[in-house]
């Protein structure tokens, strides 16, 4: 009891102490500043409206002052001679009498302190307003727009091809939100593309694994998502988190997302695909580029094909459904388009086949794969002539050969990255039983790699480790490069990919690369016997090929900047995965470039419609043809014409090629 009494008197005492320094001058002056604190740190949203308050209260006071001096005979009257005075104290010039300067020197003063007062209020919210948007954090409102999250080095050829995609639409727009200032990223993306046309590009700065970042950016309005893997420890992971944070945006839309992500492990990608769903097309970067090194040995120039079907500045793949089409057979399909080439279809369930058999009749909702030079180039030609009674003609003057050449090879890697293991088990695919892989390395994780892991790998292909250096002339020479089929050249392993934004680590990688294709050049000019096999080398930055091209090497992939042109294509059409899926494996479908001599007679004018005809003879759908007179000319595209006009007549030399999509 007697603690209760002592608690209640402690309570009375300090509610007593409380009320007496309530009234204290110390006690308002501190309760005035913080109260005074706090409006100006609320910024202009309040101070502007306090400012009002005040002036009407004060124009209030001295109109009736004026109007008691006898200064003025209205009311009204005085509210005027107080509100000029408030805004401009040169309105007090004039004034005479005692009283009535008294009264106007104090309403110029506190004229002059609310005006100034205005004054700051506004120039601080401009300035705040400006870093606002310096620093990137307001809303985009913007509709169908391609949303690129993240940052790394392959955002700059991403974006100069989305901007060549976009220069046949209607204020497109390309939105990007990355963890860098904005005004740094205008900076860097300026100096990188060739330039954005009539695109608009878009900066934004946060985290795109925040919800309320990707809000800032109007998601459920975009045309596609690009999710660039960071550059950090573990990449896939932050991948797979903004997937979460799209995908399960409480204010997302009930239609579909098209999202595009890359992902660095192959292992992630099952967890990466729960995540997505069907909404997300997963690009794994190592293995798309591991089976374009890996067939682009095996066939000469492949690299420039594939790169200008990936590229939107050349002839590209597009999907069409054209309803003259319907009932006709994917034979008649090839010949009514004139300036395109039909490779396949894509039919009502969305399935896709690439060179069907020629009596496929093609049904309603059924789409045709065409090249062509853009989607509104796609037109059924006005004359179609008969191609059989033409062809029959001149069947005498087009022979076939179905010889089929041995496919047990012996290859070598020089060098090695991440890609190494990707490569030699695509390579697996291809050859027969008792070929033999190569690799030339002095890294000791690799060596390590190689003997217990992948020599347990390869089913086809034997496995031998040679120890060297790829710059070293002594290490290449004892290899005896002429008893190889295919040599493939790759750029020593990169840790860690911001190294290929600072350049540091990608240019020493490159220029191991050049060193060695300088030797190699070399030891075959010196030596008298032809070159019988390719060379296939993998860069890191695309200025370094017109430097390695002296070195006439027969293809160069620049991974980067491949992987951007796939990731960018996919983004515009997400079918196109499928077609590459085909294209890219030893199942189905692949680009080959083969003999001129199975498809014509060698200096005999012919159309290329007839060229068609007679590579359908041999199971084959021919696309273009490589004139090797221009292999080392890069204006002439190295020689190679990718759905060339049907009606127009050409001349092949022997060493020409035709390029053909075939099974075999």
């Amino acid at each position: 009891m007697k603690t209760k009494n002592k608690t209640y008197l402690t309570f009375l005492c300090s509610s007593c102490n409380h009320k007496r320094n309530r009234y204290q001058p110390s006690y308002f002056r501190a309760w005035l500043k913080y109260k005074s604190d706090n409006i100006f740190a609320a910024g202009p949203v309040v101070i502007i409206p306090i400012l009002a308050l005040i002036s009407i209260c004060l124009i209030l006071i001295f109109s009736s002052l004026y109007l008691w001096s006898g200064e003025t005979r209205t009311y009204s009257q005085s509210l005027w001679e107080t509100f000029m005075r408030t805004l401009d104290p040169g309105s007090a010039a004039e004034d005479t009498g005692g009283i009535h300067r008294l009264i106007s020197a104090a309403v110029t003063m506190c004229g002059i302190f609310i005006i100034s007062t205005l004054i700051g209020a506004l120039t601080t919210g401009m300035e705040g307003k400006l870093a606002e948007l310096r620093k990137g954090r307001t809303k985009v409102v913007e509709t169908n727009h391609t949303i690129i999250l993240g940052w790394s080095s392959k955002i700059f050829d991403i974006i100069n091809e989305l901007v060549l995609a976009n220069e046949n639409q209607h204020n497109p727009s390309i939105v990007i939100l990355a963890p860098i200032d904005r005004i740094e990223m205008q900076e860097i993306i300026s100096q990188k593309i060739d330039g954005n046309k009539n695109t608009k590009i878009i900066c934004r700065n946060g985290d795109p694994m925040s919800i309320h970042d990707l809000n800032i950016l109007s998601p459920n309005n975009a045309r596609s998502i690009i999710i660039l893997a960071p550059l950090n420890d573990n990449p896939d992971v932050s991948v797979i988190k903004t997937i979460l944070a799209i995908t399960n945006n409480p204010q997302r839309t009930k239609l579909k997302f098209h999202i595009v992500a890359e992902i660095k492990e192959r292992n992630n990608i099952e967890v990466a695909r729960i995540a997505g769903a069907d909404e997300v097309v997963f690009v794994h970067a190592d293995e798309i580029i591991a089976r374009i090194i890996a067939q682009s040995g095996r066939q000469s120039g492949l690299s420039i094909i594939l790169s200008m079907l990936l590229s939107f500045k050349y002839d590209e793949i597009y999907f069409k459904y054209e309803p003259l089409l319907v009932g006709k057979t994917f034979n008649d399909a090839l010949f009514l388009y004139r300036t395109s080439s039909v490779i396949g279809l894509m039919f009502a369930d969305e399935t896709i086949k690439i060179c069907p058999s020629r009596d496929t009749i093609i049904h309603q909702n059924d789409q045709i794969i065409v090249i062509a030079e853009d989607d509104d180039a796609i037109n059924l030609s006005s004359n179609n002539t008969s191609v059989t009674t033409i062809f029959e003609a001149t069947m005498s003057s087009i022979q076939t050969n179905n010889e089929k050449q041995t496919n047990i090879e012996k290859n070598i890697i020089l060098g090695w990255n991440s890609k190494g293991s990707l490569i030699a088990k695509q390579l697996d695919n291809y050859v027969s039983e008792g070929s033999e892989l190569h690799i030339l390395t002095n890294m000791d994780k690799a060596k390590k790699i190689i003997t217990e892991q992948l020599v347990n790998e390869l089913e086809r292909q034997k496995l031998y480790l040679h120890s060297g250096d790829i710059t070293n002339r002594l290490d290449l020479e004892k290899l005896n490069l002429y008893s190889y089929h295919d040599v493939i050249l790759l750029a020593n392993d990169i840790n860690n990919e911001q190294n290929q934004l600072e350049t540091s680590s990608s240019e020493a990688a490159d220029a191991e690369c050049l060193i060695c294709l300088l030797h190699l050049r070399n030891m075959i000019d010196k030596n008298a016997r032809q070159k019988t096999f390719n060379i296939v080398t993998e860069m890191f930055d695309i200025r370094n090929r017109e430097l390695a091209e002296i070195t006439r090497a027969d293809d160069f992939i620049v991974s980067p900047n491949i992987l951007s042109k796939y990731i960018a294509q996919i983004s515009e059409n997400k079918n196109l995965t499928k077609v590459f899926d085909v294209l890219l494996t030893a199942e189905g479908a692949e680009i080959y470039l083969k003999p001129v001599s199975l498809f014509t007679i060698i200096g005999v004018a012919i159309p290329f419609y007839l060229i068609v005809e007679a590579s359908l003879k041999q199971q084959a759908l021919a696309i273009g043809y490589r004139q090797m007179k221009y292999a080392q000319d890069s204006n002439k595209f190295y020689g190679i014409v990718l759905n060339p006009d049907k009606d127009i007549s050409i001349t092949f030399q022997y060493e020409d090629k035709i390029i053909v999509l075939a099974e075999d």
